[in-house]
C-alpha cells in the first residue's frame, strides 16, 4: 500500500511517501507560520521525488493533534480536499503518539508535552521497555502542577516536547531528550501503516483536529 503521511501540527512540516512501512521519500523541515504557503509546493515535491502520482496513492495519513490550531487546521483541510479527489481512505494518526515513539529506547515513562499556553499542557503518558511504547492515559489538557502530581509516582520519567524544559526540573528524576522531539514523518508513517492494516480509516466528512479539553484528562492505565 502506498500513502502520503502529512504532519503540520508544530513548527515543523513533516511529510513522508511510504509504501506500507517503507519511507520512499520524507521531508521535515522547519517551517513557523508558513504551512498554508508551503504545504502543497512540498506535497508536490516529494511526490515527484518518490516518482509518485497523485493517482498511485492508496490513502493519507494525517497526524490530527493536538497541537498548533491553525497547523492542524491547514493539516486537515488539505488531507480532506485530497481524499475528497481521489476518493481514497484516510486514517487519523495522535500527534502525541507519534511523538512519544521519538523516545522508545527509553525504559520506563515517557511524557510529550505541548504549550497550551496560560501555563497549561498538552500531555500523555506511555510507558516503554525501550522497544515498544504503550499509552497509558487519555490526552489531557492540564496545569502543568497537575501533571506532575500525576507521575510523582514513576522513578523514571522522560519529557518530549517544547515544554519539556519549563518542566523537566520540578519533578525528582526527570529527564529531558537530547534529541528532537518534533513528530517524524517516518514515525508517522509506521504508525499510519499500522492503522491502515487494521482499516482504522476516518470518513472524510468527519476528518477534524483533534482538539482536548480539560473534562476529558483520564489517566486509563498504570
Amino acid at each position: 500500500m502506498k500513502f502520503l503521511a502529512i504532519d503540520t501540527s508544530t513548527d515543523y512540516l513533516s511529510l513522508a511517501v511510504m509504501h506500507d512501512d517503507k519511507v520512499l521519500a520524507r521531508i521535515h523541515r522547519k517551517a513557523p507560520r508558513s504551512h498554508s504557503s508551503l504545504l502543497m509546493p512540498m506535497i508536490d515535491s516529494i511526490l515527484k521525488r518518490s516518482k509518485t502520482g497523485l493517482k498511485d496513492l492508496d490513502g493519507f495519513c494525517l497526524s490530527i493533534g493536538p497541537g498548533s490550531f491553525t497547523g492542524l487546521r491547514i493539516g486537515a483541510a488539505t488531507v480532506k480536499g485530497l481524499a475528497f479527489v481521489t476518493k481514497k481512505p484516510v486514517v487519523a494518526v495522535p500527534t502525541l503518539d507519534a511523538i512519544a515513539v521519538n523516545g522508545k529506547r527509553f525504559c520506563g515513562i515517557i511524557c510529550p508535552v505541548l504549550d497550551a499556553r496560560k501555563n497549561k499542557v498538552y500531555a500523555s503518558i506511555y510507558k516503554s521497555d525501550g522497544n515498544r511504547v504503550k499509552r497509558i492515559s487519555g490526552f489531557l489538557l492540564v496545569e502543568a502542577a497537575d501533571l506532575l502530581k500525576r507521575l510523582e509516582r514513576y522513578d523514571r520519567v522522560l519529557f518530549l516536547g517544547d515544554f519539556a524544559e519549563r518542566i523537566v526540573g520540578l519533578l525528582p528524576g526527570a529527564k529531558i531528550a537530547g534529541l528532537s522531539w518534533q513528530p517524524r514523518p517516518e514515525v508517522l508513517g509506521a504508525l499510519g501503516a499500522g492503522y491502515f492494516k487494521k482499516r482504522k480509516f476516518v470518513k472524510v466528512e468527519d476528518l477534524e483536529p483533534l482538539y482536548v479539553y480539560s473534562r476529558e484528562c483520564d489517566i486509563t492505565g498504570k
